[in-house]
């Protein structure tokens, strides 16, 4: 499972296009660790769009990313 596959999980949306519909309208949107020293992380928040660096508070690292990055769209 990817990331952006647990994220759509977590986040309750049945598809990539329905999360992807909520975030285009949206100031902040979900965002998922992505540590790759950890990878059953799965700490989530609300972050920019952009953000690709965000902070987990669960590894006390700068590796949450956004859904539209995950998805590719930024």
């Amino acid at each position: 499972m990817t990331k952006l596959q647990k994220l759509l999980e977590i986040e309750g949306y049945t598809n990539v296009t329905e999360l992807l519909a909520a975030c285009i309208t949206d100031s902040v949107n979900p965002g998922i660790c992505c540590n790759p020293a950890n990878p059953s992380c799965n700490y989530t928040c609300e972050v920019e769009p952009d953000q690709d660096q965000g902070w987990c508070e669960e590894c006390d690292t700068g590796t949450v990313k956004s859904a539209l990055v995950l998805a590719g769209l930024i």
